[in-house]
Formats: structure tokens, C-alpha cells, sequence
């Protein structure tokens, strides 16, 4: 990215500063002038194995000696170097697990076994979507690619790296498209994925995909029978009560009348709870009239009784 002017002089006055100063230093260092105010004490250092130069004359923070002058700006410039070299493997750090896991994503489509076996230790543990875990033989015999009719890819976004002696945990949000003949959809996860380091490389020890919840489109149904589902339902006996009201032309439901949410309509009776996980299937009668409605929560289903039509 190019600089902007404002920063281009920036640095320049930066620089021209910093030369200012070691002249400065240089300067009074070398008059002869005794100070009467205190000298600093000697800095802590910050590079290992680096000797602080500490200063010599007869009155505490007088530098008589040219020499240690130069060795104390030498200092400066070596820890401002230590900083900037840190940053800058940080950087290449990041590179490369974004390089790596994007690799790792477009192998899944091509069914390309090679980089995944590369980066994957012995031992590595891979959780899936659904929740099932895969030993490295398994996970990467199960990867194939993908069939006809199938397309698709995945991108690497908003990677972050946690770094530390021995390990470094990677997280990132997975983007994916597909198109199964014909028609597109999209998927967003979270990843997190764990290394250790491995002389000058890094091995996959575990991985972990979670599916991030969206509510999804609402469908063009019949809203014909929607009057006969609102009402108010319960969990019995003495349990939650569950409002549910219709607004132009739109339902709306929730425990709290005052914050309710709409029913995303998947079905004209099957709706999404905008917001949240889960399904709600109103059971209706042989007159059309909903007489519960099955809430499943993550696939275990919470019966709800109607008890007034409110």
C-alpha cells in the first residue's frame, strides 16, 4: 500500500528528530560541563546477552567518553532492530498459517489428500460440523472429491494467530459457496485449529468446525392457515407459556408478549424462530386448528400445548 504524504513526512521528521538528538547527546557529552541535576540510572536491558553502556564521568548521567556515547545510540538503534525484527516474525508468522489453512480449504474440494497429510501430525483429532471426531487415517480417507454436479470453494477470512513457546492455536472464519446443480448456497464456520511446533515447521494437532447459525430465507407459502395458529401454549403443567399473534400478516411469537420475534416460514406450518436454533412445527387438528407446536432444539423435540386461543 502506498504511504500517504501525511505519513511519508512524518517518518521523515521522525528520522531528522532522532539525528537531531544524537547530535545533541554528542554534543553535551563532550563539553566538559558538569550537571548538577541527577543522572538517570542505567536502563534495564532489553535484548538478552546486550551490555548496557552505562555513563562514565564523576557526576551520575555524565557521558565523557565519545566512545560510550556512540555505544549508547548503538543500544537504542539495536533494541529499536529487536522490536522491528519480533514484528516482522509475527508477520511471516501469520503468513504462513493463512497460506497453510487456505491450502488445507482448497484441498477439500479437489479431494487433495497430499497437504492435509503434510501438516497433520500422527496424533492429530479432527471434529466435524456434525460433531463427529476423525482420526487423521480417517478423516483423510473420507476426503474425496467433490461429485458431479458439485462445485465450490472455500475462503480463508479474519485468521488469528496465538503464538506461543511450543504450540499456537489458529483461528479463522470459513466462507464457503457451493453450487449443487445449480443452485447456490453458502455456509459460513468458525475454525480453531491447534499446532505444535515442529522444529521450523508447525503439525496440526486438533481441529474443530462449528457452523455459524443464520437464520435462513423465508419461503413463498399459503398464510391461509396462519389465523388458526395463534394462540397461546404452554409447557405443561405449570411451565413457560409460548404468545403467538399475527401481524400484518406476519407471525410473531416468543415467551415475553412484550419481545416477541417473528416465525420465519419454512413450511405454512414450519417456521425458524428469527435469532435463534431450532424449528417449530405446529401439530394441527382435522379443522385446521394447531393444537401444539414440537420446538426442536437441537433435534430433541420440546412439546408446547395450546391452552387459550388469546
Amino acid at each position: 500500500m502506498r504511504r500517504r504524504p501525511a505519513d511519508a513526512e512524518w517518518s521523515l521528521l521522525r528520522t531528522f528528530g532522532l539525528a537531531s538528538l544524537a547530535v545533541v547527546v554528542l554534543a553535551s557529552a563532550c563539553t566538559g560541563e558538569k550537571s548538577t541535576d541527577p543522572g538517570p540510572t542505567a536502563p534495564t536491558p532489553l535484548i538478552a546477552g546486550l551490555p548496557v553502556p552505562l555513563p562514565n564521568g564523576d557526576v551520575s548521567g555524565r557521558i565523557e567518553s565519545l566512545d560510550t556515547a556512540a555505544d549508547l545510540i548503538t543500544y537504542n538503534q539495536a533494541v529499536a532492530v529487536g522490536f522491528s525484527a519480533a514484528a516482522s516474525d509475527a508477520r511471516t508468522t501469520n503468513t504462513w498459517f493463512h497460506t497453510t489453512e487456505q491450502s488445507l480449504m482448497d484441498a477439500i474440494a479437489a479431494g487433495n489428500a497430499e497437504p492435509w497429510n503434510r501438516v497433520m501430525d500422527e496424533q492429530c483429532v479432527v471434529t466435524t460440523e456434525e460433531g463427529e471426531v476423525r482420526t487423521k487415517a480417517a478423516f483423510l480417507k473420507e476426503l474425496r472429491p467433490l461429485p458431479r454436479g458439485l462445485t465450490g470453494s472455500i475462503a480463508v477470512k479474519e485468521l488469528k494467530v496465538d503464538e506461543f513457546p511450543t504450540f499456537a492455536i489458529v483461528r479463522y472464519l470459513a466462507d464457503e459457496w457451493e453450487v449443487v446443480f445449480g443452485q447456490r448456497l453458502t455456509a459460513k464456520y468458525r475454525v480453531t485449529d491447534t499446532f505444535r511446533r515442529d522444529k521450523s515447521t508447525w503439525k496440526m494437532l486438533a481441529s474443530h468446525v462449528s457452523v455459524v447459525t443464520t437464520d435462513p430465507p423465508a419461503q413463498s407459502v399459503s398464510t391461509d392457515s396462519w389465523p388458526r395458529l395463534v394462540g397461546k401454549y404452554q409447557l405443561l403443567p405449570d411451565g413457560w407459556t409460548f404468545h403467538v399473534v399475527l401481524r400484518d400478516g406476519r407471525l410473531f411469537g416468543g415467551t415475553d408478549s412484550a419481545a416477541l420475534k417473528r416465525l420465519i416460514p419454512l413450511t405454512p406450518n414450519a417456521f425458524v424462530r428469527e435469532g435463534t436454533l431450532g424449528e417449530w412445527l405446529f401439530v394441527v387438528a382435522s379443522d385446521g386448528k394447531a393444537t401444539h407446536i414440537l420446538n426442536f432444539r437441537k433435534f430433541e423435540p420440546l412439546l408446547w400445548t395450546r391452552v387459550s386461543d388469546e
